[in-house]
């Protein structure tokens, strides 16, 4: 009987890992591209930048997407045209 249980842990151990690595080896769905960049300005902001180049809010995010508006800082490239593939 005790045999028998650690068998059976054993594959859903296994199967618990293998389904763990599976997932966490998928390409995010969301790589930018970006074909401009701008260099943020003296008194920038997301919203104004978003405003300036005529851009989607959520498309401005999702073509930075490591930025943090509440600390965007003069001399930050920010990506202003681009795609999401």
């Amino acid at each position: 009987m005790a045999k028998s249980t650690i068998i059976s842990f054993a594959l859903i151990f296994s199967s618990l890992l293998i389904m763990v690595l599976i997932a966490e080896s998928q390409p995010t769905p969301t790589d930018p591209i970006c074909s401009f960049v701008h260099g943020v300005e003296e008194g920038e902001t997301c919203t104004s930048i978003v405003q300036r180049f005529n851009i989607d809010e959520r498309h401005f995010l999702d073509i930075n997407p490591n930025i943090n508006c509440n600390l965007i800082f003069v001399g930050q490239w920010v990506c202003v045209e681009g795609r999401v593939i």
